[in-house]
């Protein structure tokens, strides 16, 4: 018997079907293009947006910069260094001396080779001066969706003489609005629905040709200008850049605080590292973002707590017996419910020291609100200086506070009335995580905006606490003073949009939340048979041998440091030896041509790890070992000096990093890198020539790209021989130009290879398998979260579950994880390109789609047998990439499209389906142990037959609830009437195969 549902029902269960999960607003700016002049370029520095990339990393923010430019105009940040797993490409529309007449195109100049906004966002292939456009471009899925744009400094100081500015102001802002209109109107034309945020013009000291007062007042008013034009421009945002820069003190209008720009006295118009990060800051409180948190965890500093207020349920601070029982010492203060008044005659201080037991390894934060001063109103006293100073008794950092600067020693971070303040001010020391790209020092904040990054110490005894002093005339009232000295944290905010993606350093106290970064080891610094530190290096270096000639004794461990030299070859370990050796490569250092953690001759009868960190300069290729005959444990090789670069080995098959030339390793092979640039492929396994085909790795190989740059592919495996215990590569952060490949090029995988990808960019392929050669058992490649990108130009990469090349002998898993809509390099269905099973996996070939909320996964499926839907999987898929059977897991959601290769669908409980479109002759609806599923059809067929359910063995046909207005429906299994005849699994394998036969006739 069927039964009709009630429409009114029908719309009821409609509306229970979950829909997709936005992602929260503004954790995704999509792909992003900064255009401006020297200021974005990068003058001695990475210019506000590698500040920026700081902020967008430390609040879970994803992007991807694009542009006709990379790198910066002089000095810098090198194209793919990581900071918190997140790497900058240092890409851009920007150039020195750049105008807003040339970006707009309305004439021809020298900048950008001629071409302007038109030619890079794919609207005219023809440059100003009639030449044809040959450049990059960023149309469709390339199309910027966030604009960053400032410019105009040069038009207004450098096209005329500027001291005639004001007079000429009218119509300058006039020409130069004008081209700001015709810059926004071609982004929209590129992509209406863009995000244009359009910069102020910063504000300078003073420029080669001379600055009068009235040029500094006629820019400030073009800034006035230029935000009124933003209010009445559709989508375009006008944001401030200059809070905290301009000297509040100054007499003349409009002027920079010197210590923020590179050269004050000539060129003064480039900010340097610290204008930079006042202006990132800027820009992101005005968007509605959490400031820095330095990869420090966001909370109040709870050891100790002085508050004074009015009113209020907690006991009121009131008095100098309160501060005592705090644990402060004091002199020369009144106390009272409005703070502690250190504006006495004579000097005033305040000091505590840190509890008894306190750890101080993970740094320490003092937080306090100060109100300094009466302003300018009986002239800026800058003189008088309120200090703390905070310290762990072996070093401490001082902040100096007058009634106009906040300054750390002599050198301005932050320019403001102090007077006027309302926001507590934070100091901490961050301890700093090299291989994150986070640096060591003080960090000060101001409300929740980071003023002052990886400040410097000053060695010492005298802090082992704090302490606050002050020898001024006027107001100095401080209240709301905490400390902690069982960690750095960052203060809490309100505008942290997606915490779960926010950087928190390994470092940090994340509840134990956070981990070092992927694969890295604890590397000892004591319990060594032998030591030898600050070796200079030349010829062929044997760093063991320096520390321990007694090669044949058992149990010996030597650690070595290479400080200084050039040699040609460096090892850590060569020749017969039993024991681990442990070899840092920590300044200057190098070779020539090669390091190798065991090589030349002999066998190492225990462990070698070679590592370069600090100021390494690295010179030659590495090898975990070379020309030998074995090592019977495990190899490491550590990449974490940031300024490191590493040469070629061979012209075929190019390699920077080997696991192995010709010597077994009966161990296993890890390969990190934290840093630096490789100008060739990592290879984890094995690099050899026919006649030494035989080498084998008897363990298994791994390589960890956190970051650098790698010039080259990634590959797990290597050219020949056997790896018997499986290959993996892992991805969290950096650059790679090519391909990842969990296997090798060549040789064999006894026990299956592995691929995951967390972070980073991979301007290639990713490939589970392998170039060549062959996997024996099963292959994985998992993309997780919203920090990866693959990108090649305008071209997105693709991900397949087998390799471009060789064999696969088992099954093959693709996995895509935690996904959110708009959160992974603007969206994941923008940076996959193809996502495959793999065209050479002898198995089964599975897609997981496991947590996905993006709305629409539109990335083209295909050689897949088998999709399965977990973890509130909520998406739609126009393809299954020729699977025949779907499982949903309990409490996922799927909408699929036209779908019509599909034969098996498995429902888990609460798991909903939509159907749009369906043209597959027959689909069995398995609901075994399901009582509670929702299948939905929208574009009804005539009839439900060629849908069946399948419950416990037993087939049954279906019944639909339409809604013939939305032209929808709901399908339930038919129970029969008793005694009525069903279709048992005989009938099934008729019907499965008759769908057969109907495929392939």
């Amino acid at each position: 018997m069927k039964t009709r549902l009630p429409l009114s029902l029908l719309a009821l269960l409609l509306a229970a079907i979950p829909s997709a999960t936005a992602a929260p607003a503004g954790t995704d700016l999509g792909n992003v293009m900064y255009v401006g002049d020297s200021i974005t370029h990068g003058v001695n520095g990475g210019s506000y947006r590698w500040a920026l990339h700081k902020i967008f990393a430390d609040n879970g923010i994803s992007y991807n910069a694009e542009g006709v430019k990379t790198g910066n105009y002089s000095g810098g940040v090198t194209p793919g260094t990581s900071y918190g797993g997140q790497s900058f490409n240092n890409e851009h529309s920007s150039q020195a001396s750049a105008r807003a007449w040339e970006i707009s195109g309305r004439k021809n100049g020298s900048r950008f080779d001629g071409s302007n906004i038109s030619n890079w966002l794919g609207l005219s292939d023809t440059k100003a001066n009639g030449a044809a456009y040959q450049g990059q471009t960023f149309t469709g899925t390339a199309a910027p969706d966030t604009f960053f744009l400032m410019i105009g400094t040069n038009d207004l100081l450098s096209d005329g003489n500027n001291a005639t500015l004001g007079d000429r102001l009218d119509s300058v802002t006039q020409n130069l609005l004008e081209d700001m209109d015709a810059i926004v109107d071609t982004m929209h034309a590129s992509n209406s629905r863009a995000n244009v945020i359009v910069l102020t013009i910063p504000c300078w000291t003073q420029h080669s040709n001379g600055n009068s007062d009235a040029t500094h007042r006629a820019v400030e008013a073009y800034n006035a200008s230029l935000n009124s034009w933003g209010q009445s421009k559709p989508g375009v945002t006008v944001i401030d850049v200059n809070k905290g820069i301009i000297d509040v003190a100054s007499s003349t209008p409009f002027y920079g605080v010197r210590s923020m720009f590179n050269n004050p006295t000539a060129d003064g118009l480039h900010p340097n590292a610290q204008g930079d990060l006042l202006m990132a800051g800027n820009i992101a409180k005005a968007l509605g973002y959490a400031g820095r948190s330095a990869g420090q965890v966001r909370r109040d500093a709870g050891e100790m707590a002085v508050n004074f207020h009015q009113g209020g349920e907690t006991p009121a601070w009131s008095g100098v017996q309160d501060l005592a029982n705090a644990g402060f010492s004091v002199s020369n203060v009144a106390v009272s419910a409005e703070g502690i008044s250190l504006g006495q005659a004579g000097t005033s201080s305040i000091s505590r020291t840190w509890t008894e037991g306190t750890s101080l390894k993970n740094g320490f934060t003092f937080d306090f609100n100060l109100v300094l001063g009466d302003g300018g109103s009986n002239g800026w006293n800058i003189t008088d200086q309120f200090s703390v100073s905070l310290g762990n008794g072996s070093f401490y950092g001082t902040l100096n506070i007058n009634e106009a600067y906040i300054k750390w020693g002599d050198t301005i971070l932050y320019s403001l009335d102090m007077s006027a303040n309302t926001e507590n001010l934070r100091l901490a020391y961050v301890t700093g995580n090299e291989q994150e790209g986070l640096k060591g020092g003080y960090y000060v904040w101001l409300g929740d905006m980071l003023i002052g990054e990886a400040l410097s110490v000053t060695s010492g005894s005298g802090c082992n606490g704090v302490i606050i002093q002050y020898d001024g005339r006027g107001n100095a009232i401080l209240k709301d003073l905490s400390m902690d000295g069982t960690g750095s944290y960052a203060p809490t905010t309100s505008g942290l949009v997606n915490e779960n993606n926010a950087f928190v350093s390994a470092g940090a106290d994340a509840g134990g939340s956070s981990s070092t970064p992927e694969g890295n080891i604890a590397w000892p610094e004591t319990g060594f048979t032998h030591t030898a530190a600050n070796q200079n290096c030349s010829g062929a270096f044997n760093a063991r041998a320096a520390a321990d000639s007694s090669a044949g004794t058992a149990g010996n461990s030597v650690g070595v440091t290479i400080a200084s030299g050039n040699a040609a070859y460096i090892y850590a370990n060569s020749g017969n030896y039993t024991g681990d050796v442990w070899l840092t490569i920590a300044h200057e250092g190098q070779a020539s041509s090669w390091y190798a953690a065991h090589g030349a001759s002999g066998t190492l009868d225990g462990n070698a790890s070679l590592r370069f960190t600090d100021t390494a300069a690295g010179g030659g290729i590495v090898f975990g070992a070379v020309n030998s005959g074995s090592v019977t444990g495990n190899v490491y090789l550590e990449f974490s000096a940031e300024n490191a670069a590493f040469g070629t080995f061979s012209s075929t098959n190019a390699s920077s990093v080997v696991g192995s030339y010709a010597t077994d390793i009966m161990g296993n092979v890890d390969i990190v890198v934290n840093s630096g640039t490789f100008s060739s492929q990592i290879m984890g396994g094995i690099y050899t020539n026919a006649q030494n085909a035989t080498t084998t790795i008897g363990g298994a190989t791994s390589v960890y790209i956190n970051g650098g740059t790698v010039n080259g592919d990634v590959v797990g495996g290597g050219l020949a021989g056997a790896i018997s215990g499986g290959s993996n590569a892992t991805v969290t952060g950096g650059v790679i130009s090519g391909s990842v490949y969990g296997a090798g090029k060549g040789g064999a995988i006894l026990q299956g290879s592995n691929v995951r990808v967390t972070g980073g960019t991979v301007r290639g392929n990713i490939y589970a398998g392998g170039a060549g050669g062959s996997v024996q058992g099963d292959t994985s490649v998992t993309v997780s979260g919203n920090s990866a990108t693959l990108r090649n130009g305008g071209a997105w990469g693709s991900i397949s579950g087998g390799g471009s090349g060789g064999t696969v002998t088992g099954n093959s898993v693709v996995r895509i994880q935690d996904l959110s809509s708009g959160t992974c390099a603007y969206g994941f269905d923008k940076y996959a390109g193809t996502i495959s099973g793999g065209t050479n996996v002898s198995g089964t070939r599975t897609l997981v789609l496991d947590h996905v909320t993006v709305g629409h996964f539109q990335a083209s499926l295909a050689d897949f047998t088998h999709v399965s839907v977990v973890n509130h999987t909520n998406t739609a898929l126009d393809s299954l990439g020729g699977a025949l059977t779907v499982t949903m897991e309990a409490g996922s959601s799927l909408v699929l499209n036209g779908v019509s290769g599909l034969t098996m669908l498995i429902l888990g409980e609460h798991a909903s389906l939509t159907l749009q479109g369906l043209t597959a002759d027959m689909v069995i609806v398995d609901i075994t142990g399901t009582s509670n599923y929702t299948l939905s059809l929208t574009e009804i067929p005539a009839n439900p037959d060629n849908i069946k359910f399948l419950n416990d063995g037993v087939l049954y046909d279906a019944v639909m609830s339409t809604d013939p207005q939305a032209n929808s429906a709901m399908v339930f299994a038919q129970v029969p009437e008793p005694g009525s005849a069903s279709l048992g699994l005989a009938g099934l394998a008729f019907l499965l195969w008759r769908r057969r036969r109907k495929m392939f006739h």
